[in-house]
């Protein structure tokens, strides 16, 4: 007979709570907690809004992962959302976290984003891991002009009032009719690098898109996942957006985001219903 395997303790690998970027991440977004800790609140202002003065989905995503990593007391490592109803600026949202595999290194567990009874966004994840000492990424950063000689991208939304118009997002390079398109961008507080932050900030697909397409629409996300490579802090983080295909008028794409001395933080993956062509590319 073979020797028995020798038992593994339970890790947990708690989230540093102690962290100056952790409390910035949670002030960012405005999530609270309940008296229950797998329920949180998520209220809705201009500063997680999209363009359309309704819940930014990637924000909405960032807030479901930092709920399900303060529900878990582990840190996240992969996301994926499902964008189903709006939640207007003003309005609460519930986020409720339900663990759906506790292991001795990794929980699986799921989110669901309410508003007045509506799901708006559900998704799936997993926090935790381990030290192995084979940390890696083979990506590295593209060569693109710094953040101060890029100039300034315009506000995209018709109030002035969002994420993406809050945010400071510099075109770091873009072609239209072209795949690959680069942004800069940094968020307040210094969070951009943040697993909040790039969350949010991968949620700028679609803005790739329409310059890749080289013409304005308008549109919704459907899904949207993220990946975090690395939990080093960056004020500033390099985007690199690629679009794939659009079929039905259905868009698909990729991104891949890297701190700013070229270390790849996080991958991503989003598809969006294009609506409307709306004219000429105007950002």
């Amino acid at each position: 007979m073979g020797q028995a395997l020798p038992q593994i303790p339970e890790t947990k690998q708690p989230v540093d709570r102690s962290s100056d970027l952790f409390e910035s991440s949670v002030s960012f977004l405005g999530l609270k907690p309940t008296k229950n800790r797998f329920q949180w609140t998520l209220e809705v202002t201009d500063h997680i809004a999209g363009a359309t003065g309704t819940l930014h989905g990637g924000c909405g995503l960032a807030a479901a992962a930092s709920a399900m990593e303060r529900a878990t007391d582990r840190p996240i490592s992969f996301i994926a959302g499902q964008y189903l109803a709006r939640a207007p600026v003003g309005s609460e949202v519930i986020i409720e976290i339900d663990e759906l595999a506790v292991g001795n290194r990794v929980t699986q567990a799921s989110a669901v984003c309410r508003f007045e009874g509506a799901v708006v966004l559900r998704a799936s994840g997993a926090s935790g891991g381990h030290e192995l000492g084979v940390d890696r990424a083979w990506p590295h950063s593209p060569a693109v002009p710094p953040p101060d000689e890029c100039p300034i991208r315009p506000p995209t939304s018709e109030s002035g009032h969002s994420f993406t118009d809050y945010a400071d997002i510099r075109l770091a390079g873009q072609s239209p009719g072209e795949a690959v398109v680069y942004y800069w961008a940094r968020l307040r507080a210094g969070i951009a690098s943040s697993p909040e932050g790039l969350i949010a900030l991968a949620d700028l697909i679609p803005s790739g898109m329409r310059v890749s397409l080289d013409m304005a629409f308008k549109g919704s996300s459907l899904d949207h996942t993220v990946r975090i490579a690395s939990a080093e802090e960056s004020e500033w983080v390099l985007i690199r957006i690629e679009a794939d295909a659009i079929r039905n008028s259905i868009g698909q794409g990729r991104v891949e985001i890297y701190s700013q001395i070229g270390n790849l933080l996080a991958t991503g993956s989003q598809s969006f219903a294009i609506s409307a062509l709306t004219g000429p590319l105007d950002r």
